[in-house]
């Protein structure tokens, strides 16, 4: 702790920036982390994640942890989709912590 007050950071801000929702794939042990900064959507049934420009979606419904991921290749790639299927790890936990987070940063500036 006395570290991050060095540098100015809680450790409530520390944890919430780093800490990612984790997913695994149900076929095979690989797995994702998700980021705050990922998540464009949210209601009380489901998440949804997107990256490397939107090509790939992850759908998380916060009630089940159930996992969808659709992967487009195309443009520069010969068309083709891949939806991979899962299960999250503490998904309401995590979000919950992503949004306590995001409210007490608000409330500093």
């Amino acid at each position: 702790m006395i570290f991050l007050a060095c540098y100015g950071l809680s450790l409530s801000s520390f944890a919430a920036a780093n800490f990612g929702l984790k997913c695994q794939l149900k076929e095979t042990q690989d797995h994702f982390v998700f980021y705050p900064s990922q998540l464009v959507f949210q209601s009380e049934q489901f998440a949804l994640f997107q990256n490397f420009k939107g090509r790939v979606v992850t759908q998380v419904d916060v009630k089940t942890s159930q996992m969808v991921r659709t992967t487009y290749l195309g443009v520069d790639y010969t068309p083709q989709y891949q939806i991979l299927f899962g299960e999250c790890n503490k998904v309401k936990e995590t979000l919950s912590l992503w949004r306590n987070e995001q409210v007490s940063l608000h409330s500093l500036n």
